[in-house]
């Protein structure tokens, strides 16, 4: 007799459960979709999760409502609290806070393998992948295309979302790489053997080294193998 009463009692309280957790989804549910709404996030890249909640109310009636209140200006994404009213038949009932985490997600290209610094970012070492870019402070890349000409800055580790702060133009010079230093004065033309102190792309201003006397000049970059510098 016992074994069945206490059988009975665990059932009932499973019911119980079942319904306190059905009643505090649909107002967690509620203000999830309000947020959504309010700050025109897309539910595709977004999620909002309740954290906690002042409310005692945990679902809504058929004439309740809600109405939410930012407490900062701050951007709605991590953690984020806001003020929200429970409503009945348009007058407030209730008035309590809610925290929650707001989560942000994009396709980002995401290395499939450790990369090396100087190395070009193949798209065979990488994927697009739909990651959290929650806390990610850095713009991610989100296509292979927009970094042709781009190579690592950086050791990046396998499994982390590439970010434009990871990569730089490939210079048209490389440090210590030879250059010939030309200089215009008039019609005359004077060249000299040099080398790149800097790395640059062509329009670039770069230090180079004058061979011959060693002296240390600023020149533009003309081409891979060619410097300028004005008399």
């Amino acid at each position: 007799m016992k074994r069945i009463t206490a059988i009975i009692a665990l059932e009932l309280m499973a019911v119980l459960w079942v319904g306190i957790s059905a009643d505090a989804a649909d107002m967690d549910q509620s203000v999830r979709t309000q947020i959504l709404q309010m700050y025109q996030l897309d539910p595709a890249f977004y999620e909002v999760d309740v954290r906690s909640s002042q409310l005692r109310t945990t679902q809504l009636g058929d004439h309740q409502d809600i109405t939410i209140k930012q407490l900062s200006q701050k951007e709605p994404i991590g953690l984020f609290s806001v003020i929200v009213t429970v409503t009945e038949d348009g007058k407030p009932v209730e008035t309590g806070q809610v925290s929650l985490n707001i989560r942000k997600f994009a396709q980002v290209l995401v290395t499939q393998d450790n990369l090396t610094r100087r190395s070009l970012p193949k798209a065979d070492k990488l994927a697009l992948q739909r990651m959290d870019v929650t806390s990610l402070n850095e713009q991610a890349v989100q296509s292979i295309e927009s970094i042709a000409g781009y190579r690592l800055k950086r050791n990046i580790g396998k499994g982390q979302i590439l970010t434009f702060a990871a990569i730089e133009p490939i210079p048209d010079i490389e440090v210590g790489g030879d250059v010939t230093i030309v200089c215009h004065e008039g019609l005359l033309k004077i060249t000299v053997p040099g080398e790149a102190i800097q790395s640059g792309s062509i329009g670039d201003l770069v230090k180079v080294r004058n061979r011959a006397s060693g002296k240390i000049l600023i020149a533009r970059v003309v081409d891979d193998r060619t410097v300028a510098i004005q008399p």
